[in-house]
């Protein structure tokens, strides 16, 4: 259970004190469902750049992740999360907001299963779609956004290898319909059928041996539990006299070294641990902030893991490229002098602290931007759309192409109510004119009505997400005769 007496919430609109039952403001992502306590829950390293396929441990059994805390916050209400110069969430909100996020990998309405390639799920707004479901319950700055793709897509991965080890490996020799009705409770039928299909054919056998060798290249296991590594930095930043950002040496031995349980000897040591150990006590300038940089080539972590696969950093988790990192020079600069030294003047610490403070305002202030936006967002679609326009419902559940219903609008003003409920600033009121897909259920239900199609039979106006809306265009063409 999430303790959101510790969270750092803020209200982004007035509910005049009704709830809005945000949770239905997108497809639903199973948060309130009681889960068997014998499933088994994969515990989610957020910020493990590991190859997924290949690292699933056995863990204690317990119920899937539900965080209904996260849903059932007060009116208005989100949870602001801050970041670092890297993007990355951190402090209590951070680990909230990466739960949340493998909550979302699961849910075949975000994340289909039966896709083979998450640039294919992100296609044609679906990455969109995630990001406006994490800022219903979020305020997070503009600079997380990749980290929060980058993170849905690989818990997606990690689902999927976990339904694989659990479900079709022990039964991989059936029939595939023996297979298909293996299909778990949480998952769509139909993606079932097409990743059991997948899974049998060579190009999913040729794939899977794929990863188990770029498993076996793997130097080293996160053993830091569900804390991510910007997260472990921050905490020991914060308890530096200094607060100084830690070298990722440092941060790497707090995530990596094995700690002993209760009565039990000192556990023994990997490799990689012992040798950075002793690489830091003979040179601990190899470990060491060096005038603000965290990490370089030839530092002790690099010493000790050499070479990164690429567009990864050891020890800095997901994001950070080693462009970003390293800061390596364009190739027209390499024949010049260039100098990391810093001998054009002194106090360099105190400008330093300076940008430290003026980043933590610029984030600041992008959250301010963020509530502005979203509070203005339904006058400037005002200007698009009045009262009886025309419209086409699509469907909620992705890719979100599939139309559902013609509609006329009749407003989007946040504090219209639909049935006693406020519009809020992602939906509009709508009335129904024609139904495409009768069986399509409401996003938020009235009465009785479940579905477009019991809505429209009753005569009832509905509320329905601005997202996934488009206007009609009409074309008047004069008769002549």
């Amino acid at each position: 259970m999430v303790n959101t007496r510790r969270l750092n919430i803020t209200r982004s609109c007035t509910r005049n004190g009704r709830r809005d039952n945000r949770e239905e403001s997108f497809p639903q992502v199973d948060s309130s469902q009681e889960f068997d306590d014998n499933l088994d829950h994969v515990v989610h390293h957020d910020d493990d750049p590991q190859n997924m396929l290949g690292n699933i441990e056995k863990v204690n059994k317990r119920g899937r992740t539900a965080l209904p805390d996260v849903y059932n916050l007060p009116d208005g209400a989100r949870i602001v999360v801050s970041c670092n110069p890297h993007g990355q969430p951190i402090g209590e909100e951070g680990g909230v907001l990466g739960k949340f996020l493998g909550v979302i990998a699961k849910n075949g309405a975000y994340c289909p299963l039966n896709e083979h390639d998450w640039r294919k799920v992100k296609k044609d707004g679906g990455d969109e779609t995630i990001l406006q479901c994490v800022q219903t319950q979020f305020l997070c700055p503009p600079s997380c956004k990749k980290w929060i793709l980058k993170t849905v897509g690989r818990d997606w991965r990690r689902y999927k290898a976990t339904l694989k080890k659990g479900i079709f490996k022990p039964n991989a020799n059936k029939k595939r319909k023996a297979l298909y009705k293996l299909c778990p409770e949480d998952v769509e039928e139909d993606q079932w059928k097409e990743l059991v299909k997948f899974w049998k054919s060579k190009e999913g056998r040729d794939l899977s041996e794929k990863n188990k060798r770029s498993r076996s290249l793997v130097k080293t296991n996160h053993t830091a539990g569900t804390k991510s590594f910007a997260r472990w930095a921050e905490d020991i930043r914060q308890k530096d006299p200094e607060k100084r950002q830690p070298h990722r040496a440092i941060v790497y031995l707090a995530t990596h070294r094995k700690r002993p349980k209760d009565n039990q000897p000192e556990p023994v040591q990997n490799e990689h641990v012992i040798q950075l150990e002793d690489l830091i006590d003979n040179q601990p300038e190899l470990a060491q902030n060096d005038r603000g940089r965290i990490a370089w080539e030839g530092d002790a972590l690099h010493q000790v893991l050499g070479e990164e696969k690429a567009g990864q950093v050891h020890g800095m988790g997901l994001l950070p490229v080693p462009k970003q990192v390293y800061g390596r020079l364009p190739r027209r600069f390499k024949n010049m002098n260039i100098s990391t030294q810093d001998t054009s003047y002194e106090g360099g610490a105190d400008e330093r602290e300076e940008i430290a403070r003026l980043w933590e305002h610029i984030q600041k202030q992008d959250l301010v931007i963020e509530q502005l936006r979203n509070q203005q967002g339904s006058h400037e679609n005002n200007e698009t759309a009045r009262d009886g326009t025309k419209i086409i419902l699509k469907t909620h559940v992705y890719p979100n192409r599939r139309r559902v219903a013609y509609a006329t609008f009749i407003t989007n003003s946040p504090t219209h109510d639909v049935a006693g409920v406020q519009l809020g600033s992602e939906f509009m009121h709508v009335s129904l004119d024609e139904v495409i897909d009768a069986k399509e259920k409401l996003v938020r239900e009235r009465f009785n009505c479940k579905t477009i199609g019991d809505a429209y039979a009753a005569g009832l106006t509905i509320a329905w997400p601005s997202a996934f809306v488009s206007l009609i265009a009409i074309l008047f063409i004069g008769l002549s005769g």
